[in-house]
């Protein structure tokens, strides 16, 4: 992953047809950000394992080597809550998108 934050886009922003890109902006804000993963994967695991704001948390589960939004689960089993291991998805579950989950993480 590569990651930077500016107010304008890095050299590198989509620069690679084979990687793929996502961004956080708000106008020119210093605190836009940028980001480059190498594929699906690569974002999944450098999201989950390093995206930590209380939005991304409360919104966001990784289940089953996906990040899913949690209004793709069913309501029963989100009453168990603290346990993701008995999450069901619903029929035609859909994974979050990487726009999705940069967004939840910055802070616009």
């Amino acid at each position: 992953m590569k990651y930077k934050q500016s107010a304008t886009a890095p050299e590198w922003f989509q620069s690679d047809n084979s990687k793929l890109y996502a961004s956080a902006t708000s106008g020119s804000s210093p605190f836009n950000q940028w980001y480059e993963f190498d594929d699906r994967c690569d974002a999944i695991w450098d999201s989950g394992m390093t995206f930590d704001s209380q939005p991304f948390m409360d919104g966001f589960c990784f289940f089953e080597g996906e990040i899913y939004d949690f209004n793709q689960f069913t309501p029963e089993s989100m009453q168990a809550a603290d346990d993701p291991e008995g999450y069901v998805l619903k029929e035609g579950a859909e994974v979050a998108s990487l726009d999705e989950i940069v967004q939840a993480e910055s802070r616009f």
